[in-house]
């Protein structure tokens, strides 16, 4: 289900601006994954909360920026501890010293979390934690739901990013590209949602992880063509989900 009015108010342009601002921390293919979010962020204008928790920050992706226009402070935790100094610098060069003072990162394994926050976020999380041979959808429905029961305070919300299966999937199967087992998502597979946003066609692999500045520019132009194919898929390559715990 996703709300009808996805018009932008005078009261979520600044939010707006705020997100095209941000969008590179978003990570690769910045363009294909901020398109949801913009989204979530138009049907949520009022959305302000006093904690938020992003789960599954790297080196090259952190939502700590989006997730500073929406709450007053912010936790920022990575799955491997290898990884927390390279977050830390990552979001460092993006935040003003006021701004870096409300955020505090962690380590969060987002199957055994501490703690309970009013807004959690997770990007391409339950993709990698829930991979094909090892797991089944209803671990991630399970997943889901003790995430939204144990760890949001009442009238919370989760809010999920995930890859989604799009009608290439099975060209990129047999060029062998999804051989660590990596679980994409077809659009219905996770629990019915208080709201769904989805987009891109094209957009399934990151020509910047390879190429580097001119592969970036590629991610560009199919993101690009990305919205004009959007509106008449039927299977999209970003999903957002929003999850909200009873008040």
């Amino acid at each position: 289900m996703t709300p009808a009015n996805l018009k932008p108010t005078a009261a979520t342009a600044d939010a707006l601006a705020w997100v095209d601002a941000h969008r590179a921390c978003l990570g690769w293919s910045a363009r294909a994954w901020a398109r949801p979010w913009r989204d979530f962020v138009r049907a949520y204008p009022s959305l302000q909360v006093a904690d938020a928790l992003e789960v599954g920050a790297g080196a090259h992706s952190s939502l700590v920026p989006l997730l500073l226009g929406l709450a007053q402070r912010v936790e920022c935790s990575v799955f491997d501890g290898a990884t927390l100094g390279a977050v830390q610098a990552l979001n460092a060069r993006q935040l003003t010293p006021a701004q870096q003072a409300r955020v505090r990162h962690s380590r969060q394994d987002v199957l055994a979390l501490q703690g309970c926050w009013d807004l959690i976020v997770l990007k391409s999380v339950l993709g990698g934690v829930h991979r094909v041979q090892r797991s089944s959808l209803a671990d991630v429905h399970a997943s889901i739901a003790r995430v939204v029961a144990d760890h949001l305070r009442p009238g919370g919300l989760l809010v999920t990013l995930d890859n989604g299966r799009t009608a290439l999937e099975p060209l990129l199967a047999r060029a062998g590209v999804r051989r660590n087992g990596w679980r994409f998502f077809a659009a219905g597979e996770l629990p019915p949602a208080e709201a769904r946003f989805s987009h891109g066609v094209l957009s399934v692999a990151s020509a910047a992880t390879r190429w580097g500045r001119w592969g970036a520019r590629i991610d560009d132009a199919l993101a690009g063509c990305d919205r004009l194919l959007s509106p008449w898929a039927h299977q999209h390559a970003v999903h957002l989900h929003v999850y909200r715990r009873p008040a």
